[in-house]
C-alpha cells in the first residue's frame, strides 16, 4: 500500500511554461540618442497573445537603466536596473493587446521642478505608459545629470512565480551625449522663466500659452504649471474644471477674426409717400395727389444699409383765395342767424308757460 501510494506522488510533474518560446514584440525607440534631460519614447508593438499559457505565467517586462549610476533602484531582482511589467497574463486573459507607448525623460539639472499634485510629486521623469504614471522619479529627476555613455534597454518574459526566472527577448540601445537638452525642449530652464513671467505679469495669457506650446507642453503639463503658480481657476475664485484650459488666441487668429469685408453690401431704398396739393382756379377745386416713386432693392450678402428719401411737396396750400374767404364769412353768418333764431325760440316758449 505504502508503495503504490507512493508512484502517484513521484510522477507528478510541474508544468513550466517555456520563455524561449513565447515570441517577441517590435520595439522602437526615439530618438536614439541625446544629452540629459531628453524625452524618450519606446514603442512596444505586435505583443504576443498568452492567455493559453499554462502556470506559471509569463509577464513581459522592461528594464531601464538610467538610474543606475545613482544607486536609486527600486527593487532587487532587477539586476541593479528598474524594472516595471507592461503586459500581464491578466492583460492577455482581457485581451488587452494595444501597443505600450513608454515615455520619461533622462535626469538633468536642466529640468524643471516637480509639481505637487493630488498628493503625489509628478516630474517629467516619470515613467509612463499610455499616459500612466508606472513610477515617479521626482527626486532625481532635477538634481543630477544622466552621465555620458551607452545604456542598453531590454525587454523580457519574467515568470509571476519567481521573478528571478527570465528570457531577454529585445536589447535596445540609447547613447546619452554631454550637453544641455535641446532649447526647445518642454523641459529647459526656458519653461520656468515663462512661468515666472506670466506670473509677474510680464508677458500676457496669449503670450503664455503661445510660447508653452511653441517648446511641445502638453495640455496636462500647462495645466500642472498653472497649479504651481496658482492660476488655476478654483486658485484664482472663478468657477470651472481645473483640468479644462482657458481659451486662448494667436495673433494671426486674432487679426483674422478681426477681419471683415465691407465690399458686399445691401442697399434698401424705401419708397416715401410724396403729397402734393394742387390748385386750379378755374374749376376752384384742391386736388391731392399721392405719388410713389418706382424703387429696385438690391440685395447683396454681409452688410444692410436703408436709405430712405423723403421729397418735401413742391406746392403749398393756397392762404389767401376770395373764395375760401367768402365761404367763411357766410358760415360765420349762418351760424350766427342759427344761434339769434335759438334764443328767440327759447324766449317765446318761456313766455307761454309763464301766462299758464
Amino acid at each position: 500500500m505504502i508503495g503504490l501510494g507512493a508512484i502517484p506522488l513521484c510522477g507528478v510533474v510541474w508544468a513550466t511554461t517555456d520563455l524561449g518560446t513565447l515570441g517577441s514584440p517590435n520595439v522602437t525607440i526615439s530618438p536614439a540618442s541625446g544629452p540629459p534631460g531628453t524625452r524618450i519614447t519606446i514603442t512596444i508593438s505586435d505583443i504576443p497573445d498568452i492567455s493559453k499559457t499554462s502556470y506559471p505565467y509569463p509577464d513581459l517586462y522592461i528594464y531601464l537603466p538610467f538610474s543606475q549610476p545613482f544607486g536609486t533602484t527600486l527593487t532587487s531582482h532587477c539586476g541593479g536596473q528598474d524594472c516595471f511589467p507592461i503586459y500581464t497574463h491578466d492583460d492577455a486573459l482581457n485581451h488587452d493587446v494595444a501597443n505600450r507607448i513608454i515615455t520619461f525623460s533622462l535626469p538633468s539639472t536642466n529640468n524643471s521642478k516637480p509639481i505637487f499634485l493630488n498628493g503625489f510629486e509628478d516630474s517629467v521623469c516619470d515613467v509612463t505608459v499610455n499616459g500612466k504614471v508606472l513610477e515617479r522619479f521626482s527626486t532625481l529627476c532635477n538634481t543630477k545629470d544622466e552621465p555620458s555613455g551607452l545604456y542598453q534597454i531590454k525587454l523580457a518574459w519574467v515568470l509571476e512565480s519567481d521573478s528571478e526566472q527570465r528570457y531577454i527577448i529585445k536589447t535596445i540601445t540609447f547613447f546619452v551625449t554631454p550637453g544641455v537638452p535641446p532649447s526647445q525642449s518642454p523641459v529647459a530652464d526656458n519653461g520656468d522663466t515663462i512661468l515666472k513671467q506670466y506670473q509677474n505679469g510680464t508677458i500676457s495669457e496669449a503670450q503664455f500659452y503661445a510660447k508653452l506650446k511653441a517648446r511641445g507642453w502638453t495640455d496636462e503639463q500647462v495645466r500642472q504649471a498653472l497649479a504651481v503658480i496658482g492660476k488655476l481657476p478654483h486658485q484664482m475664485g472663478v468657477s470651472g474644471p481645473d483640468d479644462k484650459l482657458p481659451t486662448y488666441q494667436t495673433n494671426s487668429s486674432v487679426n483674422s477674426a478681426n477681419t471683415t469685408s465691407v465690399s458686399n453690401t445691401t442697399k434698401i431704398e424705401l419708397p416715401q409717400p410724396v403729397i402734393r396739393l394742387d390748385n386750379t382756379t378755374q374749376a376752384n377745386t384742391t386736388k391731392i395727389k399721392t405719388e410713389q416713386e418706382n424703387t429696385t432693392l438690391p440685395i447683396k450678402q454681409n452688410t444692410s444699409t436703408i436709405k430712405t428719401e423723403q421729397n418735401s411737396p413742391t406746392d403749398q396750400v393756397p392762404q389767401n383765395n376770395p373764395m375760401w374767404n367768402e365761404i367763411i364769412i357766410g358760415l360765420s353768418v349762418a351760424a350766427a342767424a342759427i344761434m339769434a333764431g335759438v334764443t328767440i325760440f327759447v324766449k317765446m316758449y318761456r313766455t307761454k308757460q309763464n301766462a299758464k
